[in-house]
C-alpha cells in the first residue's frame, strides 16, 4: 500500500473535530483520507473490540487481516458490478433467472454482513453512528443492499419500477468507495474540484453567455422555420408541406443546443436559406464552447498540481521523525468570515504570470530581453576595453624594446670610429 497523500483532505475528521494550528498560525483541519488519523480516531473507539473491528474495515494497513479484508471487500464491489452489468445484455437473458438470483442474494448477503459491522464499529457514540449513517458511502451501502430486500417483501422483481431500478443503480456508486485508499486518485479529484473552484468566475460568465445565445438564436430559429399554421391539422407546416420541426421555442432551443456542442443528431435540421444561415454563427459559437472552458480549466489545473506536487515533496523532505504530517490549511476548506487562506494567495502567486494577458506578457518578455542585452552589451564592453589595455601594454614593451635596440646598434656602430 502507498503512503498517504497529507494534502488529501476533504473536511473535519467524522470522529475528531479539533483544529490544530500550524508553526504559520494556519488553522488546519485533520487528514480524514490519511491513515494515520484513522489510527488516532480508533484510541476513541470503545471497547477494545470494537476499536479492533474500526481498524479492520477502516483501515487496510493496520494488519494483513484488515488488507486481506480490504481486497476482498474491494473484489465483491467488482463483481457486484460487473453481474449487474452483465445482467443487462440481451444474450444474456437465456441465462436462467435462478443463476443470476443465487449470485445477488450470496452477494448481498456478503454486503449486508459488512454494512451491520461497519455500523457496529461506528456505534460507539449515537452521534457517530448518525454521522456514519449519512455519509455519501453509508448511503452508498445502504442502497446497494435495499433493493433486493424490498424485493423480497413485495415477492415480485422490482426492476421492473422504475423507481427501484434507480435504486439498484446505486449499487455501481459502491465501486468508488476503494479509491479513497488510493493517492493518485485522491490528489487528483482534489486537484480537479480546487481547478473548478479557481474558474467558477469565469465558467459562470461563460455559462449566462451560452443561455444568453440560446434563447436569441432558439428565437430566431423558431421564427425562420415554423412555416404556415394548418388550421385543420392544428400544427405548423414547413414549405415543404410536412410538418414543421420547430414547432415552438423550445423544439428550436434543442437543435441549438444540440448544435453548439458539436453533437449535431441531425433529427432536426433548418429547411430554410435563413434557417441555415442563423445556424452558421452557432457552429463558430460552438468551437469556442468547447475551447475556452477547456483552456480555463487546464491552466488552472496545471497551475494547482505544480503547487500541490511541489508541496507534497517539500513536506517529504521535511517529515517528522515520527512520520507526523505537517499541518496545513486545507485547499478545499473556505476560512471562516470569506478570510483567504494561504494556499488562495500562493496559487494567485503561481498563478499570476498563467493569467497575465498576452499583451502584457509580451511587455514583460520584452524587457526580459532588453535587461539581458543591456548586461551582455556590458559585458562586451568590458572585454574590449580589457583586451585594449592588454594591446597597448604590449606596444609600449615593443615600443621600448624597438628603441632599446636601436640604441644599442647606434652606439655599436660608432664605436670602431671613434
Amino acid at each position: 500500500m502507498a503512503d498517504h497523500i497529507p494534502l488529501s483532505r476533504t473536511g473535519p475528521s467524522r470522529l475528531s473535530g479539533s483544529r490544530s494550528a500550524s508553526p504559520r498560525g494556519d488553522p488546519t483541519l485533520p487528514h480524514v483520507l490519511s491513515f494515520e488519523t484513522i489510527a488516532q480516531d480508533a484510541k476513541h473507539v470503545h471497547p477494545q473490540w470494537k476499536r479492533e473491528l474500526y481498524l479492520l474495515l477502516e483501515n487496510p494497513t493496520s494488519s494483513h487481516a484488515a488488507f486481506l479484508v480490504h481486497v476482498v471487500t474491494t473484489s465483491l464491489i467488482v463483481i457486484s458490478a460487473a453481474v449487474t452489468i452483465l445482467e443487462t445484455i440481451p444474450s444474456s437473458h437465456y441465462i436462467s433467472g435462478s443463476v443470476w438470483f443465487g449470485l445477488e442474494t450470496s452477494l448481498v448477503a456478503l454486503f449486508t454482513v459488512e454494512y451491520i459491522a461497519r455500523a457496529v464499529a461506528h456505534s460507539y457514540t449515537w452521534s457517530n453512528f448518525a454521522k456514519w449513517f449519512i455519509s455519501f458511502f453509508g448511503i452508498i451501502d445502504l442502497l446497494g443492499i435495499l433493493p433486493y430486500y424490498i424485493e423480497i417483501a413485495l415477492g415480485q422483481d422490482t426492476s421492473t419500477f422504475f423507481r427501484f431500478t434507480i435504486l439498484r443503480t446505486f449499487r455501481l456508486l459502491r465501486v468508488f468507495r476503494p479509491f479513497r485508499y488510493n493517492n493518485t486518485i485522491m490528489l487528483t479529484i482534489e486537484v480537479m474540484f480546487l481547478s473548478f473552484r479557481r474558474s467558477e468566475h469565469a465558467l459562470l460568465a461563460l455559462a449566462f453567455f451560452v443561455v444568453m445565445v440560446l434563447v436569441v438564436f432558439s428565437t430566431l430559429l423558431y421564427f425562420a422555420e415554423r412555416g404556415t399554421w394548418d388550421e385543420t391539422l392544428g400544427i405548423f407546416m414547413n414549405s415543404d408541406g410536412d410538418p414543421s420541426q420547430f414547432a415552438s421555442i423550445p423544439a428550436a432551443g434543442w437543435y441549438v443546443l444540440v448544435t453548439i456542442t458539436t453533437v449535431g443528431y441531425g433529427e432536426i435540421t433548418p429547411r430554410s436559406f435563413l434557417g441555415r444561415l442563423i445556424t452558421v454563427p452557432l457552429l463558430v459559437f460552438g468551437l469556442l464552447l468547447i475551447a475556452l472552458p477547456t483552456f480555463v480549466l487546464g491552466r488552472e489545473f496545471s497551475v494547482v498540481w505544480d503547487l500541490m506536487k511541489e508541496h507534497q515533496a517539500n513536506e517529504a523532505l521535511n517529515a517528522q521523525p515520527e512520520h507526523v504530517p505537517t499541518p496545513l490549511t486545507s485547499p478545499l476548506v473556505r476560512q471562516p468570515g470569506g478570510a483567504r487562506s494561504t494556499w488562495d494567495v500562493r496559487l494567485d502567486s503561481l498563478a499570476a504570470e498563467a493569467m497575465m494577458p498576452l499583451g502584457q506578457m509580451g511587455r514583460r518578455q520584452t524587457e526580459r530581453e532588453r535587461a539581458e542585452l543591456a548586461s551582455q552589451i556590458s559585458e562586451l564592453r568590458a572585454t574590449v576595453e580589457a583586451q585594449g589595455e592588454l594591446i597597448r601594454r604590449m606596444m609600449d614593451l615593443l615600443e621600448g624594446k624597438g628603441k632599446q635596440r636601436a640604441a644599442e646598434y647606434e652606439g655599436g656602430s660608432a664605436g670602431p670610429w671613434s
